[in-house]
C-alpha cells in the first residue's frame, strides 16, 4: 500500500516518485548500516480535498461500459495476426505494387512492425512519463507543460514524419 502525505510544498494531488527521498529521520552515525531500500510509490493529497461518493455500477452495466479482460486478449491478439500480415505483405510485395488500402492498414501500427522499434518508442514512453513526474515537485503548472512539451518534441517530429509520409503515398 503506498504511503499518504500532505504534500506542503506544492498543491499537486498525486506524487509518484521513483527515487526515495531523504527525510530529517534519516541520520545515522558514520559506520552504522544502512537498510535495504526499496522502491515504492507515494501519494499525495492537497489539504483541500473533496470526496465524490458514487454507487458503484452493477456487474450488468460493467460489462457494457467496459471492456472484459476477455475482450482485451481478444484485441491483443487481433493486434498480433494484423502485424503479422502486413509484416509479410511488406516483405514479399515490392512498395509500388501495394495497395493502398494494404497502407492504410499499416496506419498506427508501425512502431510493432519491428521489435526494435517497438522497445525503443516503449522506452521513450516510459522515460517520458517518469521524467515528467520527477519534475511536477520543481516546477509550476505552465513550466511542467513546457517541460513535457519540449521532453516529446522527438515523438511529435516523428509523427509528423509519418503523416507527411502517408500524405503523399495515400489520398
Amino acid at each position: 500500500m503506498a504511503a499518504v502525505r500532505v504534500n506542503k510544498g506544492s498543491d499537486l494531488i498525486v506524487d509518484f516518485c521513483h527515487r526515495r527521498r531523504p527525510s530529517n529521520t534519516d541520520t545515522r552515525s558514520e559506520g552504522e548500516a544502512t537498510p535495504t531500500k526499496t522502491m515504492q510509490g507515494q501519494v499525495s493529497f492537497s489539504q483541500d480535498i473533496v470526496v465524490h461518493y458514487f454507487q458503484y455500477p452493477s456487474s450488468d452495466e460493467v460489462s457494457k461500459r467496459w471492456h472484459s479482460k476477455r475482450d482485451k486478449y481478444f484485441f491483443a491478439q487481433e493486434i498480433t495476426r494484423d502485424v503479422r500480415c502486413i509484416r509479410f505483405l511488406l516483405s514479399t510485395t515490392s512498395m509500388e505494387a501495394l495497395e493502398k488500402d494494404a497502407l492504410y492498414d499499416c496506419v498506427g501500427l508501425e512502431a510493432l512492425l519491428s521489435g526494435k522499434v517497438k522497445r525503443f518508442v516503449k522506452k521513450r514512453k516510459r522515460r517520458y512519463v517518469n521524467s515528467i513526474v520527477e519534475m511536477q515537485d520543481c516546477l509550476s503548472e505552465e513550466q511542467l507543460a513546457a517541460y513535457a512539451a519540449s521532453q516529446s518534441l522527438q515523438s511529435r517530429e516523428r509523427a509528423q514524419k509519418l503523416a507527411a509520409g502517408y500524405l503523399e503515398i495515400l489520398p
